[in-house]
């Protein structure tokens, strides 16, 4: 699998190009603003075809570029009304970017396994909280194979694994020792404290995850030491 990490200027947010090993497709999740020209920059270094972009959530600093790579946008339906104008939910202490222009092309995302990408079936799973329609991404590491990616992952020197690695695509959900803001319009701290409990419950403490913002980090380790996940965990 190749995880190809692309930070936009805007707000330090996290795009990711997605692919499995040895494939001609990628997927694109969460495109920020300005980062189009490096992920298309990256796309033709390694002869990869973008076939769609995935958003974890509506906002704008995760999809101002969404409209960019000409393919179908998929977003959860709950935050489908963000993309009519993302700004227009943000405080106006954010500042309008730049003109937005909406995805011609916009699908709802199923909570299925689906194949965007030839070799590289992604599970989205409902996470809401941070926003109405927030999700998370779930794939795996086939076993005997290894990651090329230009993330730091503790300990990871790029070895096949003997087992599969699971990897989450995390958006504004979970972060390296955070979580999203759950105060934006959409937002629910109850929700968030539900959703960060029946994680813990359902996703693999191994899986290695990738945020909307910040480092990667590995789930076990925010289970253990994430007050917001320990708080969760203890009143639900």
């Amino acid at each position: 699998m190749r995880i190809q990490r692309i930070t936009s200027p805007f707000l330090d947010e996290n795009a990711y190009v997605v692919s499995a090993a040895d494939a001609d497709e990628a997927i694109i999740i969460d495109p920020g603003v300005k980062t189009h020209q490096r992920i298309e920059s990256y796309l033709q270094e390694t002869g990869l075809t973008a076939t769609a972009v995935l958003l974890t959530h509506g906002h704008a600093d995760h999809v101002w570029d969404a409209a960019s790579f000409g393919v179908p946008v998929h977003v959860a339906k709950p935050d489908i009304y963000r993309l009519d104008d993302p700004m227009q939910y943000l405080p106006p202490t954010f500042a309008r970017v730049a003109h937005w222009e909406k995805p011609q092309v916009v699908q709802e995302l199923l909570s299925s396994t689906r194949t965007y990408a030839d070799g590289l079936p992604i599970l989205m799973v409902p996470a809401p909280g941070h926003t109405e329609g927030s999700v998370i991404f779930l794939t795996e590491v086939p076993a005997g194979e290894a990651v090329e990616t230009n993330c730091d992952i503790g300990g990871y020197s790029g070895q096949p694994f003997i087992s599969a690695q699971p990897v989450a695509f995390t958006g504004d959900v979970v972060f390296a020792g955070s979580v999203g803001r759950t105060d934006l319009a959409g937002g629910d701290e109850t929700q968030m404290r539900h959703t960060l409990r029946t994680l813990t419950n359902a996703i693999n403490p191994q899986t290695w995850m990738f945020p909307g913002h910040g480092p990667t980090t590995v789930w076990e380790q925010e289970i253990e030491t994430n007050p917001y996940v320990i708080r969760a965990k203890r009143i639900g």
